[in-house]
């Protein structure tokens, strides 16, 4: 499935409708992101515990 969005001046993006249902994907889902060989990859995750300080790139103090 390939789907158009926009990236807004203060980087945030729109994920579209079709894509949230189909990864079933809401309103306040934990997601990570995660570059592999030049592209970006959005996952969700079910718990946000299962995250570590090993995969975040900034980390809130």
């Amino acid at each position: 499935m390939t789907k158009l969005s926009y990236l807004s001046p203060d980087g945030k993006i729109t994920i579209p409708r079709s894509i949230m249902k189909f990864l079933n994907i809401k309103g306040g889902n934990d997601i990570i992101f995660e570059i592999q060989g030049g592209m970006l990859i959005m996952k969700k995750i079910e718990k946000a515990d299962l995250v570590t300080s090993d995969n975040l790139i900034y980390k809130a103090v």
